[in-house]
């Protein structure tokens, strides 16, 4: 399959990348290289993979990429409730604007299949044992807002026929809190931040620490999308799966256990807030049921790479804007 990627340099696409290259899949990548194109040096010389420096709010760009190509994992967007929140225009445009002319442009060109990221955080606060993907959405930040349009958006605009264009088969993953180690480092989620302030700091600081939080490490959240695109169309068309872990719904406090146990010397120190009111519990039942698909690691192996990745190429500041989504403009 001819599969392009938008966001292929970052924090999941790199992944995405290398699943599908050693797949035998031919790869394009469409990405601003907001963050630079680190994160695919490992994959540069490689035969089937082609690397585009592009905007997705530029219809040019969009339909340049989309030239020859069958399939499309879109990843890129402004990522996470604080980078969503440094500017709401901007989030506006390449979060939701960008879906619109990305689903128009794909009919076009007759792509076959679409598979977009989306999040758990759009069921934001609930009471409820587990959430499934037909649970009640309650978005607490502009991030999940955004998501939720942008689904329905897809979802719309798909299931209208165009005489003249294939049907377009569009697959939605809520991706749960993600973790672990990537080429594209991030120190702003919680395992990831938690395990970088033991390595340095000595110390785990727990804010709250009740509240729920469904976690998927980033490897296995980028095979899902490899997952999906391979699987019979009539088992994704018009679909959405969750991708985590029934056994990594953990509470935060939980977290900060898992991070002290791996990580010697360090402390987890409880500090009482409120500020965030998300918790949610969800179900993965569907895409391990439907596409055989499950998690293949958990915390403690994500806290372990972590640390040894800091060790080795002693890194001493988690704080630098490269590690942070919030930390670059988005004009």
């Amino acid at each position: 399959m001819r599969v392009l990627v938008t966001g292929g340099a970052g924090y999941i696409g790199n992944y995405i990348i290398e699943e599908l290259l050693q797949n035998g899949h031919d790869v394009r990548v469409l990405d601003s290289m907001l963050f630079g194109d680190d994160a695919l040096e490992p994959f540069f010389d490689h035969e089937r993979l082609e690397i585009r420096e592009g905007d997705i709010r530029h219809i040019e760009d969009l339909s340049y990429a989309l030239e020859d190509m069958e399939a499309v994992v879109h990843m890129a967007g402004i990522v996470g409730d604080p980078a969503c929140d440094v500017n709401e225009q901007a989030t506006q445009s390449v979060n939701i604007e960008a879906t619109k002319a990305l689903v128009e442009t794909c009919k076009l060109h007759d792509i076959d299949r679409l598979v977009f990221a989306s999040t758990c955080s759009v069921y934001g606060a609930s009471e409820l044992m587990e959430l499934n993907e037909g649970s009640y959405l309650n978005p607490l930040s502009l991030y999940a807002e955004s998501k939720i349009e942008s689904e329905e958006i897809i979802l719309h605009a798909t299931n209208e026929k165009f005489a003249d264009a294939n049907d377009l088969t569009p697959t939605i993953l809520r991706l749960g809190t993600l973790f672990g180690w990537s080429r594209r480092m991030r120190f702003d989620l919680v395992v990831n931040l938690l395990t970088a302030k033991a390595v340095l700091e000595g110390d785990i600081p727990v804010y709250g620490g009740e509240q729920y939080r469904p976690l998927v490490h980033a490897q296995d959240a980028a095979r899902a999308f490899v997952a999906v695109l391979e699987a019979p169309r009539e088992k994704v068309d018009q679909q959405i799966f969750n991708v985590g872990d029934n056994d990594l719904n953990y509470q935060i406090k939980e977290v900060g256990r898992i991070v002290e146990e791996n990580v010697p010397d360090a402390e987890v120190r409880f500090v009482e807030h409120k500020e965030d009111e998300r918790t949610y519990r969800v179900s993965f039942d569907k895409i391990n049921y439907i596409l055989g698909w499950e998690a293949e690691k958990d915390i403690a192996d994500g806290v372990g790479e972590i640390k040894a990745w800091m060790d080795q190429e002693d890194i001493t500041e988690y704080g630098k804007d490269a590690f942070r989504n919030s930390e670059y403009p988005y004009i």
